[in-house]
């Protein structure tokens, strides 16, 4: 929960300044992408001068996203004299160029940082973190409410998307009572559930599928079943046709399996790191895993970027899962 003393600091800052830049992490997903645009329809409302963009730009995943087409990726430099908002991201070395050298222009601290994460160490000038949140978009809805902007029907739409996607379809663990009265306040604001979930979950294209099946040849499993991973290879990609993006949401295919209690995926980065994705039902912290290798998330869902190739990070990770495992 937000203290009252932070919601005054950001109104303050949001009334004094009159030029804003909202950003998130790299690889962004359904919570960032619809965090940020609903942080910067919000502002824009406001009469303020707003741009918004990532290290990767837009997917064409969420392309139906109301205001995503003046989502850009990040520019070179920093446009100058505009406060600096970093949205659902746990890292500040996550925003991708933002983390970099001052040759980038891009060596500057977040003045504002909004999110979810409890691992996130607050890392700007002024921290709005909720951990109990399930989304970042959620905090959100809790900032515009409180502070009595308005909440547009393109506004409401984002932050039910970014809800719905970081819940899991409102599945997870961490929805509560107030994630559906804050969802169904959304959708009496002009969110469309119907259409936003056929937008997310039916509306892939069939390379997607293609990835799936050379996903599904390739699954491992142990301890009983109750440990389940794949890798995706450039080769994946190759025979399916699909994009990274694509990749969004298939680890959970892992966790339909009853006795699955841990899931991963692995996948070497162009850039020469590995990329982890976790998942656990609860007896296992993948989160304290994750911190293992200076990456973060929550109990239940986590991720990393490791020097490891991906044959010596699975061996890694597989230890770790069995000293939590009964």
């Amino acid at each position: 929960m937000l203290c009252s003393e932070s919601l005054a600091s950001f109104q303050d800052l949001c009334t004094r300044h009159d030029r804003f830049f909202v950003i998130s992490h790299v690889r962004p997903d359904g919570d960032a992408y619809g965090s940020t645009l609903a942080l910067a329809l919000a502002l824009q409302a406001l009469g303020k001068d707003v741009h918004v963009a990532n290290a990767d730009g837009l997917s064409p995943l969420y392309d139906f996203l109301p205001g995503s087409g003046q989502l850009t990726k990040l520019p070179a430099t920093l446009p100058g004299d505009r406060l600096l908002i970093a949205v659902d991201c746990a890292d500040h070395k996550r925003l991708g160029i933002v983390a970099g050298d001052s040759s980038t222009g891009w060596d500057r601290q977040p003045d504002i940082n909004i999110d979810h994460h409890i691992s996130n160490p607050g890392y700007a000038k002024l921290n709005l973190i909720d951990s109990e949140s399930p989304a970042t978009a959620q905090v959100l809805y809790e900032i515009i409410s409180a502070l009595q902007w308005p909440l547009t029907a393109e506004i409401a739409a984002n932050l039910y998307v970014g809800i719905m996607t970081d819940t899991g379809n409102f599945r997870y663990r961490q929805t509560t009572a107030r994630t559906f009265e804050i969802a169904a306040r959304l959708v009496a604001a002009g969110a469309d559930p119907t259409t936003l979930a056929e937008s997310c979950y039916q509306s892939f294209r069939a390379e997607r599928l293609l990835l799936m099946r050379e996903v599904f040849s390739a699954i491992h499993f142990a301890d009983r079943n109750r440990v389940a991973w794949f890798h995706l290879s450039p080769e994946m990609y190759a025979k399916s046709g699909a994009i990274p993006d694509e990749t969004e949401g298939l680890i959970e295919y892992l966790q339909s399996v009853k006795t699955v209690e841990v899931a991963f995926l692995l996948e070497a980065l162009p850039e020469g790191l590995t990329r982890a994705s976790m998942r656990s039902r609860g007896t296992v912290d993948v989160q304290r895993i994750c911190q293992e290798f200076a990456g973060g998330g929550h109990r239940l869902a986590a991720g990393l970027r490791s020097k490891l190739p991906p044959a010596e990070l699975e061996k890694r990770l597989l230890e770790l899962i069995a000293k939590q495992l009964p």
